[in-house]
């Protein structure tokens, strides 16, 4: 099919809004998104439009299942904000679902959409949840281009990442209602930085960088049955929250589009803009979060059904109510598997260094998390030296010892390491093994 990335003038973004926002709208951080990276720095849309090109030709080999750490910060301000451990392990639960076409609502997928949903073979697991009290509001700017960059960084207010190269980092937490000025026009329910080569960005621009990659999600809409109510601008009632926002960001984290290639949220409305998946039907705008299996916004002979479709609301990638979405196409599918093992394959490799630590571990550290020492027993006296390091979120190293041939144990001084997420690392006994320190202080 036809692909068109957005690169409309971001000056014609204001009189788009005012003109045609009369009431405030919800909607997914990636539209701002595209239009200012689009603008701004075209290198590096030219070079999400290679990445994407290429992930729909690479072939993703045996179809594995494909285990991708997640790290949930929570950066909270209000007690509602601060989500508890249970609803933050009910989404993750919802994500490996979704992902695997093991949700209980599949069978809702109307019967002409059948043939062409599929499943990731694609499993999240929560490695752990960070969490930061903050006093940070976190308001989006488009006039400025800013997507909320501080509640990434500890020093502005938010939670430092974790190897984003490694982790897939998602950041829960209040985003506030998104103005032009004084003027509420809308609600970003989330967004996700889509993989690129981050070499070609261009030098010297404000673009994020990797340490801003990963998810964004406002707290209200993560994990199923969210307590917390999202009002439907207009008055029409609240959303359902079915845990189907963070499915729908983290597959933009994965590669994928808006299902109706963004035609009709900016620019113009005429079945011209496409997602780049063939086998999702045309459409010109989104779902208005409702369930109208009745909505079909390109008339005409679809090219790879030979029918005129209607749009596929059931889709993750639409903008339906979180009780209609329900699947993800073939082609998705395979767009998503070839970059987790292209662009995002770092991911994948983390996960297989943690299985073979777990299998070669010969040492363990208690407490974890620590505060001001940490204690690391070996199983066995070592054999010979050990070269430790200790190596911080961005695998910069805060600290490095030896330890003696012969030494059952030895403690690792905390007392002036900021509190955060680390990564210990070995090299002796002809073993490099790893594990990872929480530090509370």
């Amino acid at each position: 099919m036809r692909t068109s990335f957005p690169a409309f003038l971001f000056g014609l973004l204001l009189p788009c809004f005012l003109s045609a926002q009369s009431v405030p709208r919800i909607f997914c951080g990636n539209e701002l998104f595209s239009e200012m990276v689009a603008t701004q720095y075209p290198e590096w849309a030219q070079s999400i439009e290679t990445t994407f090109e290429q992930a729909k030709l690479t072939q993703a080999g045996p179809r594995t299942t494909l285990t991708i750490p997640a790290v949930v910060h929570v950066v909270w301000n209000q007690p509602e904000e601060n989500l508890s451990d249970e609803l933050i392990e009910a989404q993750i639960q919802v994500l490996n679902e979704d992902f695997n076409r093991m949700n209980s609502d599949t069978g809702n997928l109307r019967s002409m959409f059948e043939w062409v949903a599929g499943s990731a073979d694609i499993e999240f697991e929560l490695v752990t949840i960070l969490r930061r009290e903050t006093t940070t509001m976190f308001e989006v700017d488009i006039l400025s281009g800013n997507i909320i960059p501080e509640v990434k960084h500890t020093d502005d207010g938010g939670s430092d990442a974790f190897f984003t190269g490694n982790f897939l980092n998602i950041w829960v937490c209040n985003i506030q209602p998104l103005k032009v000025g004084p003027i509420v026009i809308g609600q970003i329910l989330g967004f996700a930085f889509p993989p690129a080569d981050l070499d070609n960005w261009p030098p010297g621009s404000n673009a994020p960088n990797a340490d801003e990659d990963g998810v964004v999600i406002d707290y209200r809409v993560f994990g199923p049955d969210n307590p917390t109510p999202v009002e439907i601008p207009g008055g029409s009632g609240n959303l359902v929250v079915k845990g189907r926002t963070p499915t729908h960001e983290v597959a933009h984290y994965l590669g994928l589009r808006h299902i109706w290639g963004d035609g009709g949220t900016f620019g113009p409305n005429d079945c011209m803009q496409s997602d780049g998946v063939d086998d999702t039907p045309y459409a010109d705008s989104e779902s208005a979060f409702d369930c109208d299996i009745t909505k079909n916004t390109c008339t005409g002979i679809d090219e790879f059904y030979g029918l005129d479709m209607p749009d596929l609301i059931e889709n993750f990638m639409d903008y339906a109510s979180e009780d209609c979405m329900n699947m993800f196409t073939k082609g998705q599918v395979e767009i998503m598997r070839n970059v987790l093992m292209g662009p995002r394959s770092g991911l994948l490799e983390s996960t297989s260094i943690d299985s073979e630590t777990t299998e070669a571990q010969t040492w363990n550290v208690s407490p974890n998390p620590a505060s001001t020492f940490a204690r690391i027993t070996f199983q066995t006296p070592l054999v010979e030296s050990s070269f430790f390091r200790l190596l911080d979120q961005y695998g910069r190293q805060v600290t490095s010892f030896i330890v003696g041939a012969g030494q059952h144990a030895t403690d690792l001084d905390l007392t002036s390491i900021p509190g955060g997420m680390y990564v210990l690392v070995s090299e002796g006994d002809g073993l490099i093994q790893t594990s990872r320190i929480v530090v509370h202080n």
